[in-house]
């Protein structure tokens, strides 16, 4: 009997333990007001977690979605992330419970690799995928469903060509939802669909942030690469983030490894990129770029330490308007400037010069099409989108945890 009395209390303490409650304080440093700010968290941040994991309630008592992510593949959660919004200069204090289980959160957020070993148009959802070496772009059947790996947030899908051409293209969505899964199975992407279509002509351009290397006058696209190598690191209600690895990148002469996080969280219409070059001797700069096929004139923008480039207008494969934007911290930019309009490698693109910060490049590549949202049918709608998103990014979140 006493060993039973015990074991309840154990039980008891226990529980109450996972479900104790403390005060997260956040302080934003904007003067503006930030919608959708993203913010991550280390697990080292709370050393004295008990449970195995906690819950966030903003001040109205609304559970906020929270992901734990196992960024390093251990099997253990390294980082936790979630979205707030803040007044201007505002303080926000969430309610942190401890638990060892999470509410079903709405998954809003997808990375998905389709994969035929046998090539019969029958595709086998993968999780990591190493390239053939012998690959050859545009073959078929094809070895990868819409040739290459997508992801997604529920108001704009992106896809890279996992091939030589190393283009970025946009999957528009005509309602919000996750669809990349389904696409390119038995219907032509490149028309209206019920969940929208392919809205972007690459061409031999970097199409929606695609990479490069500016090196002696020349620009070389990221093609043909000894290894190529994909893996998904995490997806969820908050965040995707998948990894794009190549080695024996041949430029001019010189040898690099180049590896690419692309990352894109829920409501947000754009993806992030960070990249880390092997190799690099000094005198190179990393490109990205917009597709520049149907002459439509680049704008520029800055917004506090947020550099931005952008073409607005009637550019979309429907035929009606889409913005594409690129944005930059000002640290990590050399500069904006334009590929040729002919010739052999990338042309037909403006092109953002980028730096290393840390050993990162990094940029966003952000995408309004006015089908998914009738703000983007005209210049100024996408252009504000532009400026929050850049407010969002220049905003700095200090953390504390109340005791």
């Amino acid at each position: 009997m006493i060993y039973r009395t015990l074991f309840l209390l154990t039980c008891v303490v226990c529980l109450v333990a996972c479900q104790e409650t403390t005060p997260l304080k956040l302080t934003s440093d904007s003067s503006v007001p930030v919608s959708g700010k993203r913010i991550v968290l280390k697990k080292t941040d709370f050393p004295d977690l008990r449970a195995s994991y906690f819950t966030l309630k903003d001040p109205k008592g609304e559970l906020i979605p929270v992901q734990f992510d196992d960024m390093d593949g251990d099997g253990i959660w390294d980082e936790v992330a979630f979205e707030c919004d803040f007044e201007p200069d505002g303080v926000l204090s969430l309610e942190l419970t401890e638990t060892e289980d999470l509410p079903d959160f709405p998954t809003n957020t997808n990375v998905y690799l389709g994969y035929s070993a046998e090539r019969n148009n029958q595709f086998t959802s993968v999780s990591a995928n190493s390239r053939p070496a012998d690959h050859v772009a545009l073959s078929t059947p094809y070895l990868y469903q819409y040739e290459g790996p997508g992801w997604e947030s529920e108001l704009v899908g992106f896809r890279t060509y996992f091939d030589s051409r190393n283009g970025k293209d946009i999957f528009g969505k005509a309602k919000p939802q996750l669809c990349i899964e389904q696409i390119g199975l038995g219907e032509n992407y490149h028309e209206m669909q019920d969940w929208g279509m392919d809205v972007l002509k690459v061409g031999s351009s970097l199409g929606a942030g695609a990479l490069a290397m500016f090196r002696s006058d020349s620009i070389y696209r990221l093609g043909d690469t000894e290894t190529a190598d994909f893996r998904i690191i995490t997806e969820g209600p908050v965040r995707a983030v998948l990894q794009l690895k190549y080695g024996g990148w041949n430029v001019g002469g010189a040898t690099y490894g180049l590896t690419e996080t692309i990352s894109i969280w829920a409501g947000k219409r754009s993806y992030e990129s960070q990249v880390l070059l092997e190799g690099r001797e000094g005198n190179e700069k990393l490109v990205t770029g917009i597709v520049d096929l149907k002459k439509v004139a680049k704008r520029e923008l800055e917004v506090g330490g947020v550099q931005i480039m952008y073409t607005y207008g009637n550019q979309s494969e429907n035929h009606d308007n889409l913005g594409m934007g690129i944005l930059v911290k000002q640290d990590g930019l050399a500069g904006f400037s334009k590929a040729p309009e002919e010739g052999e490698g990338v042309i037909n693109t403006y092109t953002a010069l980028l730096n290393p910060v840390d050993d990162l490049y990094s940029f966003h590549f952000f995408a309004g099409w006015e089908v998914e949202n009738e703000a983007f049918a005209n210049q100024t709608g996408f252009e504000e989108a532009l400026i929050e998103a850049a407010n969002e990014l220049n905003a700095n979140i200090s953390v504390e945890l109340v005791k």
